[in-house]
């Protein structure tokens, strides 16, 4: 069984864009903790670019998915074990690299998610660096402000989803780590969430179309790179370990 694109985000495109923007700066001698790694399906590409991955989910199920998705995938770099987020106790110190996608938004409360950023942290030998990718509110309002403007109806929130404040998060990122980049996805957004939509009304835009393909190669040009970040709901943050 390989693992499915599809099983933590929809838009399989922009979940690509995701494990590209973490495989383009792991290091083939890092050693990566994959935090909420879902069914492994980011764990096993990014496998293909560094020595080892430690992938761990809270739920059970995924941590079944991901190791039935391992095994079927052949890699011999991989190994799945249950944990969570906000105890990271036994891999204190012990990587060189840590990855945590999407993983935070699903906490319940702002406490346990800057609990998490501590935890993720924790976990980073000295100069090893932490990839995280996060919904931010202020960001997603301002997407939804841009549709509103468009005519567009606003995009609703999961109802499990709890989006982080850029300035909270910031703030507790540089308490323990150095901040080395933000990465934004916003030209795809704006093509994906306000472009093809209005092209395509009132029919329902499709996550896989040649319009968000499109957008996917604009964004891996770079040719508008951080033009539109404002409407990046995703960010990716690169820090590294004092």
């Amino acid at each position: 069984m390989r693992a499915d694109p599809a099983a933590t985000m929809k838009d399989v495109i922009l979940r690509g864009l995701e494990i590209e923007a973490i495989g383009s700066r792991l290091r083939e001698e890092d050693e990566l903790l994959d935090v909420g790694t879902g069914n492994a399906f980011g764990a096993i590409h990014w496998a293909a670019r560094c020595r080892r991955v430690m992938a761990v989910d809270y739920s059970d199920g995924m941590v079944a998915a991901a190791r039935e998705a391992v095994r079927a995938s052949s890699r011999d770099n991989v190994e799945v074990e249950r944990g969570d987020v906000l105890d990271l106790s036994s891999y204190a110190g012990a990587f060189s690299a840590v990855s945590c996608v999407r993983c935070l938004i699903n906490l319940p409360t702002e406490a346990d998610q800057m609990a998490a950023v501590a935890q993720l942290a924790s976990a980073l030998r000295p100069g090893g660096r932490l990839f995280l990718i996060e919904g931010i509110e202020d960001t997603f309002a301002a997407m939804n402000t841009l549709r509103a403007r468009a005519g567009l109806p606003a995009i609703p929130l999961n109802w499990h989803n709890r989006l982080l404040g850029r300035p909270r998060l910031e703030a507790a990122l540089e308490a323990r780590l150095r901040i080395l980049e933000r990465v934004d996805f916003g030209e795809y957004y704006f093509l994906s969430r306000v472009v093809h939509p209005l092209l395509v009304a009132p029919a329902e835009p499709s996550f896989l179309s040649r319009a968000n393909e499109v957008a996917a190669d604009l964004w891996r040009g770079g040719a508008a790179r951080s033009r539109f970040a404002d409407v990046s709901t995703l960010l990716l943050y690169v820090c590294e370990a004092r």
